[in-house]
């Protein structure tokens, strides 16, 4: 049902969207490759007691929920270089499937899970801003909702290969496609 000020047809795009959403794209690629930039093998800061290990230390300490707190209390940070190393592996992912367009959607689902898990383990850290983290989830749930790599990346080259008549029919094409 319409309200009396609702156009029937509302379009939320013009020209430059698909340009605005690729530079959008492009600089939160940069920044998830920025934020890998200080998670430091070998040790991610278990010996200088800095680093990745501190703020996963801060996040057993004030994330808000209970059962996250005890996950990272109790499995993260006994294993923390397996963490640390899934963490800097999944942050350069995200960074460089938003960065160069490659694997975008997948990239934003990768981004939403990080966000979600920062927004939940470090809201509540009194040296934080919680709508950072809002933010970060803000743009994952609008690259995940659109194809942003297939401008000004290389998701609309796969995308062309992948839905041509060779491969339609092929389910791991179309999962695949469904992805860039």
């Amino acid at each position: 049902m319409k309200g009396p000020d609702m156009p029937a047809n509302r379009s939320w795009e013009s020209a430059s969207t698909p340009y605005v959403l690729a530079i959008l794209r492009i600089l939160y690629g940069i920044l998830w490759l920025q934020q890998a930039a200080w998670k430091v093998p070998p040790d991610f800061g278990m010996l200088s007691n800095g680093g990745l290990f501190s703020w996963t230390q801060q996040m057993a300490k004030y994330s808000f929920l209970p059962p996250h707190r005890f996950f990272v209390s109790s499995v993260v940070l006994p294993y923390f270089l397996v963490f640390a190393w899934l963490t800097l592996l999944t942050e350069l992912f995200i960074g460089f499937s938003h960065f160069l367009g490659i694997l975008s959607r997948l990239g934003a689902l990768a981004a939403l899970f990080m966000s979600a898990n920062l927004l939940v383990g470090l809201a509540r850290h009194p040296g934080e801003w919680p709508w950072s983290y809002i933010m970060l989830l803000g743009y994952a749930l609008l690259f995940l909702s659109a194809h942003p790599g297939r401008v000004l990346g290389l998701d609309g080259w796969l995308s062309r290969r992948l839905n041509g008549p060779a491969l339609t029919d092929r389910p791991w094409a179309r999962a695949l496609a469904f992805l860039t």
